[in-house]
């Protein structure tokens, strides 16, 4: 089975990592990277560092859909912050929702065999559902898409790091083979493995953090220093979510989380090019941004049975 797939808001491309990952498992399967799209220039030095695909689009918003080439598999992570707890303005003239709108023309233009699309859980209650509500319901415009969705956290998927979101998964009703169902859960690998002991770096604690460290649990491992109030409950079994504010901190080493650390927390390999212009604390960044690929890999596992393609 050859898979063409596209990409939008592509970030360091999390469904590529997973994607390769699957093809590996399953020799029935080889994918073709068709397109990534990207605005954010140090995400779009990381595609060009990483992977090959044959057009990186800059803006969706400008675009054009015949320049899209056909693709049977599509996933979009569109951008979570207008629908985040962190976002105080959450109005309808936010731009940044209208990028949904540009993932749904590619779903109706390209029609793809399937497609997954990723987001923050509260997409879900905002303005009491009506967002959410009103996205399920074009996804499922002419009644050409099965659509499925659920909240799957990354913690649950071997991957120790709490991260809660939404995923939105859609079949072609005319390909469908076999009755599609989100993965199980799986056993969660220690969080000590995933601990870059090779890197003896120290950091100074702020003053102001002082106090915090006094209060973290003697097991502690990962703890975001963002947090001054939080007590840290489960430090020591899973990270907390990786956000775009680099706040994480190792707590066995003494010293902020490394970018190998957070490659790992979300299911990147540490053979992942991190361009040379672009800073430690850029990357984690967009590490944080990232989907986590165990995740991503075990939904298109249940896609692909669904459809017959393994």
């Amino acid at each position: 089975m050859k898979i063409n797939i596209g990409t939008d808001c592509s970030g360091i491309e999390a469904p590529i990592q997973a994607l390769e990952k699957l093809c590996k498992k399953y020799k029935q399967l080889s994918y073709h990277h068709s397109f990534s799209s990207e605005i954010d220039k140090y995400a779009i030095s990381c595609i060009n560092e990483n992977y090959k695909p044959d057009i990186l689009f800059n803006d969706i918003q400008t675009r054009k859909l015949h320049d899209l080439p056909n693709i049977n598999v599509y996933v979009s992570g569109f951008p979570c912050q207008p629908y985040s707890k962190a976002n105080k303005f959450k109005t309808k003239v936010d731009p940044r929702l209208n990028l949904f709108q540009n993932c749904l023309d590619v779903i109706f233009h390209c029609k793809p065999e399937c497609f997954l699309l990723e987001n923050v859980k509260t997409l879900i209650t905002l303005d009491n559902g009506s967002y959410f509500n009103e996205i399920i319901s074009q996804l499922e415009t002419n009644n050409l898409y099965e659509v499925h969705w659920k909240v799957l956290n990354s913690k649950d998927y071997s991957i120790p790091h709490c991260r809660d979101r939404l995923y939105i998964i859609g079949l072609k009703k005319d390909c469908i083979k076999q009755t599609f169902t989100f993965p199980e859960k799986q056993i969660m690998k220690p969080l000590t493995s995933f601990i870059d002991q090779k890197n003896n770096t120290k950091n100074e604690i702020k003053e102001s953090n002082k106090q915090l460290f006094k209060n973290i649990p003697k097991d502690s491992i990962f703890i975001d220093v963002g947090f001054r109030n939080s007590k840290f409950k489960n430090s020591g079994k899973w990270a907390p979510c990786i956000t775009a504010q680099p706040n994480m901190w190792c707590v066995p080493k003494k010293r902020k989380a490394s970018v190998k650390e957070y490659l790992m927390l979300q299911g990147f390999p540490i053979t992942f090019k991190q361009p040379k212009d672009i800073s430690d604390h850029r990357m984690k960044i967009m590490i944080g941004n990232s989907m986590t690929v165990n995740v991503i890999e075990e939904c298109m596992k249940q896609i692909f049975l669904s459809l017959n393609w393994i």
